[in-house]
């Protein structure tokens, strides 16, 4: 992932997405015992840990942990299969969040009521995943489906990444997944984008919408910008140039109907 954040200022890792500012901005309140599922490489838990009575992480994926052992001993993490399923009892948690994951899952209703199975009544659900508005055409994570040929040169020749290509994307065929995204027999990869009725109505009832947001309008051109720029520089440009860092921290704050980013939360009823 690339560095778009800003550091927290508390000696932890810049956050690597536009997405983790806005979950940080949704989570505004006690978070009490804490889930992130999908926790990934545990950047969001590093930034909210001491909020937090208890705080855990579940992913599919453990080897891309960084290590927060020793730093002040209040979380968990576990490694969980594709079925979703969690090691937690019923009602464990008061907030849970899943940040740019539930595009990726087999199967998203199971996913979200095996999260309200475990979110306690009154507890909240924060969600964030991509937005199906008008440039969602312009998704790279879909390139590696659409053109698989020219997925492939631009890792091995043009950027150089043989190991990379052959663990992310034929290494992990075995587990039923391409990159990050899972697939099966009864759904083809595709990195998927929502309206909010669509999530709504993956919800179990109990789960009830409080609020919901649209934010970042022309997200999916920065991020194909910045592969556009890796991939012509063959990785050794990473940063924007001036002025589209200042360009893209405003546009990501910026709440409209076309853009790229749906923020929710739920309340379990």
């Amino acid at each position: 992932m690339s560095d778009t954040g800003q550091s927290s200022g508390n000696g932890t890792p810049p956050l690597p997405w536009r997405w983790h500012e806005r979950a940080l901005e949704g989570l505004d309140f006690p978070l009490g015992k804490f889930l992130d599922y999908g926790c990934g490489d545990c950047t969001l838990m590093r930034e909210v840990r001491h909020r937090c009575v208890e705080c855990h992480g579940v992913d599919v994926d453990t080897e891309g942990f960084r290590p927060i052992t020793g730093e002040d001993g209040h979380y968990t993490i576990h490694k969980i299969g594709f079925d979703g399923k969690t090691p937690y009892p019923d009602d464990y948690f008061d907030t849970v969040s899943i940040i740019e994951v539930i595009e990726h899952v087999p199967d998203e209703r199971r996913t979200l009521a095996e999260i309200a199975r475990i979110l306690r009544p009154g507890g909240k659900l924060l969600l964030t995943t991509p937005h199906r508005g008008l440039l969602t055409f312009l998704d790279v994570g879909n390139v590696k489906f659409a053109f698989p040929r020219l997925h492939r040169f631009i890792h091995r020749r043009l950027v150089r990444r043989q190991a990379y290509y052959q663990q992310r994307f034929i290494d992990h065929l075995e587990f039923q997944v391409i990159g990050d995204i899972s697939f099966s027999s009864e759904r083809k990869p595709w990195h998927r984008h929502y309206k909010p009725a669509e999530i709504q109505g993956f919800c179990p009832p109990s789960l009830v919408l409080n609020k919901c947001s649209v934010y970042f309008p022309g997200m999916r051109f920065f991020m194909i910008l910045k592969v556009g720029l890796r991939v012509a520089c063959a990785s050794l440009f990473k940063p924007f140039p001036p002025p589209l860092p200042w360009l893209e921290k405003r546009l990501s704050k910026v709440e409209s109907r076309t853009g790229d980013q749906l923020v929710m939360l739920f309340e379990k009823a």
